[in-house]
């Protein structure tokens, strides 16, 4: 605790300190890259400070409900530079994609990440692997600088309900909920987030995902759940998460796995564990990473021999826990 209160005194110290900033985070946006992104923007704007947010990725339509999407770019021009870098929710440089090449430009990087991961690429790495989201981090950046509001509120909240299964996930924790009871006295809306994130299926996307259902696979002792999508469309909706929250309804299953081809000989694999199983651990095998219980990974080849050569890593992994 003693050590975090000086990493946040650090951040905060530089923010104080600084006039331009560039803000960014993950390739493949999600609400907590977007909150915790979006809530910097406000904390920067409400200090007076120069604030630029730029992602690799255009924002997924389901979260342009977020106060200050708008502003999102996704190139500088040659001459902007910045007295720091705040990048958030990135495990590691490179998760930044082309905004990477512009730290450079920034005179600090400040890392702000939760992903066990994480490589601490920044000049000041403020990394908690215990907290469930960067937004939960941010809250504390936000207590510590005395600024908080309704749009950084509505950020915070909308990152911390994704990361957390919408408060289900093994990272939810009392401060968690502590964090969010403070949230909601700034006239945050559980009910609004909850239709806007949950609410957006059309009939055709619960006839794609019934019939991924009904060709699920079992390993012989029940304990690892995999699907496969051999043409993999994004939609405008988390349908991965979806997937997965239907999975998890299998009784006494640890660890659950969906494959996706993405390309030609390109499989994006997602791995998710209930509470034993370390998937970074798996991810981070195939070159991957993130979360101890929520990570993934891209994997070259085609979807069958992708599947043999992960799920005999993953069975074997499993079984030894």
């Amino acid at each position: 605790m003693e050590n975090e209160s000086r990493i946040v005194n650090a951040v905060a110290d530089k923010i104080k300190r600084g006039r331009s900033f560039l803000v960014s985070a993950h390739v493949n946006l999600e609400g907590d890259a977007l909150g915790s992104g979006l809530a910097l923007y406000f904390l920067l704007k409400k200090l007076g400070k120069k604030a630029t947010v730029c992602n690799n990725d255009a924002t997924p339509a389901i979260y342009r409900f977020l106060p200050g999407h708008e502003v999102i770019r996704h190139v500088l021009h040659e001459n902007e530079s910045f007295d720091a870098a705040l990048i958030a929710d990135c495990s590691d440089s490179t998760r930044a994609g082309r905004v990477k090449d512009y730290l450079s430009r920034a005179k600090c990087i400040i890392n702000i990440d939760h992903h066990v991961s994480n490589t601490f690429f920044g000049d000041i790495n403020w990394v908690d692997a215990a907290a469930s989201s960067a937004c939960e981090m941010l809250y504390k950046l936000c207590r510590n600088l005395s600024v908080m509001d309704q749009d950084i509120a509505l950020c915070l909240y909308t990152g911390i309900f994704t990361d957390t299964g919408k408060f289900t996930y093994a990272s939810t924790t009392a401060d968690t909920h502590r964090i969010v009871s403070d949230l909601l006295k700034y006239k945050v809306e559980p009910s609004f987030v909850q239709e806007k994130l949950i609410s957006t299926c059309e009939p055709e996307d619960l006839a794609f995902i019934g019939r991924l259902m009904t060709h699920l696979k079992l390993d012989a002792k029940k304990k690892v759940c995999w699907c496969l999508i051999s043409e993999w469309e994004e939609k405008a909706f988390d349908t991965t998460e979806v997937i997965f929250s239907v999975m998890r309804l299998l009784k006494g299953v640890e660890v659950f796995v969906l494959f996706k081809q993405v390309g030609k000989d390109k499989v994006r694999v997602n791995f998710r564990s209930r509470s034993r199983v370390d998937v970074n651990h798996i991810a981070q095998f195939f070159g991957g990473g993130g979360h101890k219980r929520a990570s993934g990974t891209t994997v070259d080849g085609n979807l069958p021999a992708v599947e043999r050569k992960v799920m005999a890593f993953v069975k074997h992994y499993t079984n030894t826990k």
